[in-house]
Parts: structure tokens; sequence; C-alpha cells
């Protein structure tokens, strides 16, 4: 792994073939959370901590990975200003390329078995609580997939996997949802990253208990 420091706020990772090979890590695997793309993202986080006078404490971070060419990765970790109050991986909603599939990592016939396609992927933070239940709320009814809702920095972080088998699409959930929150960067080890750092509020199901919270709270 070839490790850059491109600025005082930057630092880019670079793994080729041989990299991945050594980690028993597949260019396919990187599109959805295995113990092997867990342990990747543990080592990077180790190398950025390590990394003298680049981060202290709970310095927001952004990562973000793409393929590079056929056989290698590169993932660039910022720091996000203190200052700035943008959270966990803040990437405007037409930033869609950064997603791992976009880049070209897995192609939807690779996808392996029981993994749902990586666009299906969406992670929102909202300011409270009841912005979150009101977007969740939102949703069709017929909405299928996982959810979980995340505490981190005073925000709260809607993941959800978009399983409905119709016409409802990921960008249309997306559009609802970005009435309400704001999107951030959906990959591997952005997940991880808000799994690691952050605080589970709602481990599972979370879209069917906001839709329950919010009912209850508008027949008050």
């Amino acid at each position: 792994m070839r490790i850059e420091r491109i600025s005082d706020t930057q630092m880019k990772f670079i793994l080729m073939l041989d990299d991945l090979e050594e980690r028993d890590i597949k260019i396919t695997e990187l599109s959805y959370a295995s113990d092997k793309t867990h342990q990747l993202f543990r080592e990077i986080m180790t190398l950025v901590q390590d990394e003298d006078e680049f981060v202290e404490g709970e310095t927001p971070l952004m990562f973000e990975a793409m393929r590079v060419g056929v056989d290698s990765l590169v993932v660039v970790v910022t720091k996000i200003d203190d200052d700035s109050d943008t959270g966990f991986n803040l990437i405007p909603a037409a930033r869609r390329e950064c997603r791992l599939k976009k880049r070209g990592v897995v192609k939807p016939e690779e996808q392996p078995e029981g993994y749902p396609n990586e666009d299906s992927h969406s992670v929102f933070s909202f300011d409270n609580i009841d912005e979150l239940a009101a977007g969740a709320a939102r949703l069709p009814t017929h909405f299928k997939g996982e959810s979980q809702v995340h505490k981190f920095n005073g925000k709260f972080y809607l993941a959800l996997t978009n399983e409905t088998e119709d016409t409802q699409t990921t960008d249309t959930l997306e559009t609802i949802l970005g009435e309400y929150g704001q999107r951030h960067v959906s990959n591997t080890i952005s997940r991880q990253y808000l799994v690691e750092r952050g605080e589970v509020f709602i481990a599972e199901n979370a879209v069917d208990k906001l839709r329950m919270y919010c009912s209850q709270v508008d027949s008050v």
C-alpha cells in the first residue's frame, strides 16, 4: 500500500493488485460490507491516526473510494474543518459518481448472491429526530430493505438499503429524503466509518419504527 500526504487536510491510499491479493480481497468485495473490507477500513483508520498532526480526537473525516485502472484502488481521506459543521462524509448530491459501482469496482453480474447492488445503499443525515421521522414516514409503505439509524456528532444518520422489487428506484427514495435531510456518499468504507464511530440509535427496521413514531406524534 502506498500512502501519499496530499495536503494538511488530505491523505491518499493506493492499493495495487498485489496489495489486495496480500489481504485476500477481490475488487468485487469492495461493494459490500465483508469482514475483509472491514479489516481494510480499520487498517486505513490506524494509518490515518498514526500520521503526525493530521487528526486529533473526533475530527470528522470524509472517505472516497474509487477504482483506478483495472487492478488498483484509491482511498482519499479528507479532514473536515471543525468550524464548517459538515459532519460525516458530506458530499453534494450531484456527486453520485463517488459510489464504487459508478467507478467500475463491480458490475451487476459480478455481485455475489445475497448482496444488494451498491446503488441501492443510501445514507442521509438529519438535524433532529422529528425531521428524520417525517422523511421516513414519506417513504412508500411497500418499501422493503434494511434500515438503521446512527447518531454521530449531534446528527441522526439513516442508512438504508432499497430492496423493493418494482419501479420504486433508489433515486426516488433519495428525492423524498432529500427534502428533509442531507445525502452523503455511501460506500463500504464510509458506512463502516459511521458504524464504528457513531452510536446505534435504531438497530433494525428503522423506517417502520420511525413511521410509528411519526404517527404517534401526529395523534397527540
